[in-house]
């Protein structure tokens, strides 16, 4: 259980890293900001008594792939040591 918190902690921290990094990077560096999305739009069912919407968007650039990928790699090396097993 405490390792899985721990990698989700890495996980999002690598997550809001990368976005800033991806918002961030200009001129030599703008492909780091590149970024593709998967979104469904927003549709909603309607009744008389109460109303759902459902949808989703998904974006994701180049820098959280990175900081991901080096978050997987800190986890992998830092849990036995961070997170002893009984």
């Amino acid at each position: 259980m405490k390792k899985t918190l721990y990698f989700l902690l890495l996980f999002i921290c690598a997550c809001i890293l990368g976005g800033v990094i991806g918002n961030v990077s200009s001129g030599s560096f703008a492909w780091l900001g590149y970024s593709r999305g998967i979104s469904l739009s927003p549709s909603t069912f309607s009744m008389e008594l109460f109303s759902i919407t459902f949808g989703f968007t998904f974006n994701i650039n180049v820098a959280q792939i990175i900081c991901i990928i080096i978050a997987i790699y800190a986890y992998i090396k830092t849990a036995p040591k961070v997170v002893p097993d009984k």
